[in-house]
């Protein structure tokens, strides 16, 4: 199974784990930066925890911008 929703964050929760704002969040969404939602609850974005984990995880340092 997928697990709960837990293992399904927003915006903001994914915000929160990048340590940046939501505003951010939505623009790495718009410029292809990060991952795109995996879905859309109710008008919110929503991303599997997995998802972002591993693109985290893989992601280069941001001293590299």
């Amino acid at each position: 199974g997928m697990g709960g929703t837990r293992d399904l964050w927003d915006s903001k929760r994914v915000a929160e784990y990048l340590g940046v704002t939501q505003s951010t969040v939505r623009s790495y969404v718009a410029r292809k930066v990060m991952p795109q939602p995996d879905l859309k609850l109710g008008g919110r974005w929503v991303w599997l925890a997995q998802t972002i984990k591993e693109w985290h995880r893989l992601r280069p340092s941001q001293k590299q911008n």
